[in-house]
């Protein structure tokens, strides 16, 4: 049987052993604990530096800033004529030309007076006239209508018979368009628009000129051209009236045909 002091000592020993131990149990959950918060810190730590990169991944890389191109303007087919046209006012006389289905070249130009009937004198293969006296002369065509005229014949080769042959053949007798000319009158048109778009150019010897843009094209009877309000009205700033003789082949025909054009 125990002796009763050393009880009180067996039971302090066994306290204190059972407090060295609690101690111990504690001390390692507090070592874990903290080597489990930096681990957690840790990984925490990597899986964001993770996340940054596969972010920084997946970003696409800095595009550059778009560039403005210039846009190139294009050229303007007309820059020569409105030179021209804004220069020095041609003479009386010179060169006449047309560029398109109807071309002429090498052919001159000098005035006529207004004389009923219109009748411009020659060389008839080679000369045009605008008329004095109706109208304005190509020098001041920018205040008014110009009105030249030309021979063209069945029979031979004269200087506006490209104009009449092209506008004869293409214009359709079956598609008339009425006009109202003068003191209420119908007059009757073929009109084509096969000149469309041709360059008409008068110029001096010494380079000053003027240079219109066809503008349409139509047959209009011998008749009834003096009640077509339109076609004699002077006054239409800058316009261009050509007028020939129709021409089928070698058959002249009783029609006058009639070109229009505008200043470039």
């Amino acid at each position: 049987m125990p002796q009763p002091s050393s009880f009180p000592r067996r039971y302090a020993i066994t306290i204190a052993a059972l407090c060295a131990t609690i101690a111990l149990v504690i001390a390692g959950f507090w070592v874990g604990g903290a080597a489990l918060r930096s681990s957690l810190d840790d990984s925490s730590t990597a899986s964001g530096s993770s996340n940054a990169q596969a972010s920084s991944r997946s970003q696409p890389p800095n595009s550059a800033a778009p560039t403005s191109v210039a846009k190139t303007e294009k050229p303007d087919p007309y820059r020569d004529l409105k030179t021209l046209n804004s220069g020095v006012s041609p003479a009386g006389l010179g060169t006449f030309s047309m560029t398109g289905p109807a071309h002429i070249e090498a052919a001159s130009y000098d005035s006529m007076p207004y004389e009923l009937p219109l009748n411009p004198a020659g060389p008839q293969a080679t000369m045009v006239r605008w008329v004095d006296g109706w109208g304005q002369s190509p020098a001041t065509a920018e205040q008014g209508t110009t009105y030249v005229l030309g021979h063209a014949w069945g029979q031979q080769r004269l200087v506006f018979n490209p104009i009449s042959e092209v506008v004869t053949s293409n214009v359709d007798f079956d598609n008339p368009t009425i006009v109202h000319g003068v003191d209420g009158v119908e007059v009757t048109r073929y009109h084509t628009s096969v000149l469309d778009g041709s360059v008409v150019t008068m110029t001096d010897a010494d380079g000053n000129g003027r240079a219109w843009e066809v503008t349409g094209a139509y047959l209009v009877n011998k008749y009834e051209a003096i009640d077509d309000s339109e076609l004699v009205d002077d006054s239409i700033p800058g316009r261009l009236v050509l007028i020939a003789c129709s021409v089928d082949g070698s058959v002249d025909l009783e029609y006058n045909v009639i070109v229009t054009g505008q200043l470039i």
